[in-house]
């Protein structure tokens, strides 16, 4: 059964919330009340709020301040002005401070009902809107275009669990797909029409990331200048997609086994404990039977997270899944960057097939684009592939005869120098990060290059353990 629609009502004259708030609870609304506008803030802070009735004149804050706080707390809410005070100048701010409409008093019940319900109607397509984005978001890599026996074992049984409440592990090598698996099932879920939230605890160091997990207060450190909700507190309801978890950091691993075992975690620099109602599935490239063992992850938080393991295939033990999905690739950037190619050649397939794909659909998606851009043709060639799919694992040797002996022509040199450039770095990057067993960090230091430079040309080649 979904939810009542939720409205708060701030207002400190006390007619006005019981007469209104029993005409809404009639009408089966989930309503709350509130006489000051700090308690209305608080309440927000406890529960989602749809729709928010708010007076302008409250005897604790000013009514501005107050819708300033409400946008900062939780910008799905939907805000209407009700005042004794109208007039144009406050009606055009309170409108800038996104205020979804302005009333003045005395008003009929019948009249802000219609308003509310408007309200809604505006609230329900937003988000229809964001599903249908989050859903050409996740086709847009085509991972789940598949021909593979075991790809369509790991969706059947993916939808099968997907009802259940079971916290899922998803192992998987980088680009495999594990995101689109993690979807699937909050798609399958009875969580669906709640948030779906992804986060990847390998892209912040850790201050950052505990607080785009949890949350922080107002000062609870230098540049926290207002209270900020985390990713645990927004998805309240739906799921959280934990990717790369055997990157977490061992002090926020407790944490995330706190919220398993009780729905209760902190904010930085909050004292009380917050609760929500999320179901987590994570993901990971590591093996964290071998880093429990070694410590490097608790073996409490493996074991309440292993609970529904799922291994996803890597692309190169699905050989058939890359020509469906270079065909998809094609009608994706034919469209995105304006070219008309019609295809690949018997010989560069046969190449792209017998790739191993490190990087997977991932590392497919920047080739075919790559090629895409750089092609004279309008069927991809041998002469389009990257370097190092041509076999040139050492990245110094030319991809053609630039002698031009025989009849042969000489290549463009700008194409030919970028070709053995982009060859070198990946493979440097590429044995660097194995050496420190893909510590991105360490790997930066050890260079000399800043994190996120070193983390953009990852993603540029599709590195990624």
């Amino acid at each position: 059964m979904e939810p009542a629609k939720s409205i708060l009502i701030i207002d400190d004259e006390e007619n006005i919330r019981t007469y209104l708030g029993r005409s809404l609870s009639k009408e089966g609304f989930d309503v709350s009340t509130a006489k000051y506008g700090k308690e209305g803030i608080n309440l927000l802070l406890r529960k989602h709020i749809d729709v928010v009735l708010l007076d302008l004149n409250l005897p604790d804050v000013n009514g501005m301040d107050v819708l300033r706080e409400i946008r900062a707390v939780d910008v799905q809410s939907v805000v209407i002005i009700i005042t004794a005070y109208g007039d144009i100048s406050s009606a055009v701010e309170a409108m800038k401070l996104g205020a979804y409409d302005y009333l003045t008093k005395p008003f009929e019940v019948e009249d802000i009902k219609i308003v509310i319900n408007k309200a809604f109607r505006i609230l329900g397509l937003e988000n229809r809107i964001r599903l249908l984005e989050q859903q050409v978001d996740r086709y847009q890599y085509g991972e789940l275009i598949t021909r593979s026996k075991k790809m369509y074992e790991i969706l059947d049984f993916s939808e099968r669990i997907a009802g259940t409440s079971a916290t899922v592990m998803i192992y998987g090598e980088t680009g495999a797909g594990k995101e689109l698996i993690a979807s699937l099932i909050h798609r399958k879920s009875k969580r669906a029409n709640k948030p779906f939230v992804t986060i990847d605890c390998t892209s912040l160091p850790e201050n950052l990331l505990e607080s785009e997990l949890f949350g922080h207060e107002r000062g609870a450190f230098t540049g926290a200048t207002r209270l900020k909700k985390g990713l645990f507190e927004i998805a309240n309801e739906g799921t959280v997609f934990l990717d790369e978890i055997g990157d977490l950091p061992l002090i926020l691993q407790s944490k995330i086994l706190r919220i398993l075992e009780t729905r209760q975690f902190r904010r930085v620099g909050g004292e009380k404990y917050l609760e929500t109602d999320v179901r987590i599935i994570a993901a990971t490239n590591r093996d964290l039977k071998r880093y429990t063992e070694e410590k490097r992850f608790r073996s409490d938080l493996y074991y309440r997270l292993n609970v529904v393991p799922i291994y996803l295939p890597p692309l190169r033990e699905r050989r058939e899944d890359v020509f469906p999905l270079i065909q998809y690739f094609i009608q994706l950037f034919n469209k995105k960057i304006g070219r008309n190619i019609s295809g690949v050649s018997n010989e560069a397939l046969k190449q792209l097939i017998d790739h191993h794909w490190p990087g997977n659909i991932r590392e497919l998606r920047n080739v075919i684009e790559h090629m895409m851009i750089t092609s004279k043709d309008d069927v991809l060639g041998v002469e389009d592939l990257p370097t190092e799919i041509k076999g040139l694992d050492d990245g110094a040797r030319p991809s053609r005869d630039i002698y031009g002996t025989g009849n042969s022509r000489l290549p463009d040199y700008r194409k030919e120098k970028k070709a053995v450039i982009e060859a070198f770095e990946r493979n440097y990057l590429l044995n660097l990060l194995k050496k420190n067993e893909w510590n991105v960090s360490r790997s930066a230091r050890e260079i000399k290059m800043h994190r996120s430079s070193l983390q953009r040309l990852m993603r540029k080649y599709g590195l990624r353990e």
